[in-house]
């Protein structure tokens, strides 16, 4: 009996490790990994602020800002987001994203060295 008892406790183990790792593998057949340019990025206050801004959008997974490059390399889920609502939260914060310009408010709003020479 206790072997029987072990046989279905074992079982129903794996049943549920293999859903758990089934619905893990889904989660990463939907996430993206986009790189953005972001030509008016300045300094590492930019880095910053332009990191929160993407980091708020729901469904990025993961975020790397490098100024000497100019870019953001992103992984997100494209079933909760896309690139274009992270061009969109980037442009809002007051910089450029890929060819998307800055939304002229908040570019005024940001600090002298965060603008472009």
């Amino acid at each position: 009996m206790k072997t029987k008892k072990l046989g279905l406790l074992t079982l129903a183990l794996i049943a549920i490790s293999l859903l758990s790792i089934n619905s893990y593998a889904k989660d990463i057949q939907h996430n993206k990994k986009i790189t953005i340019k972001l030509n008016s990025i300045q300094c590492n206050m930019c880095v910053d602020k332009i990191t929160e801004a993407i980091k708020s959008v729901d469904g990025v997974v993961k975020t790397k800002v490098n100024l000497g490059k100019k870019t953001a390399s992103i992984t997100y889920n494209a079933d909760i987001t896309s690139k274009e609502e992270i061009e969109n939260a980037i442009t809002a914060a007051g910089y450029d994203a890929n060819e998307k310009p800055a939304d002229k408010e908040a570019y005024e709003k940001l600090s002298s060295c965060c603008k472009k020479p």
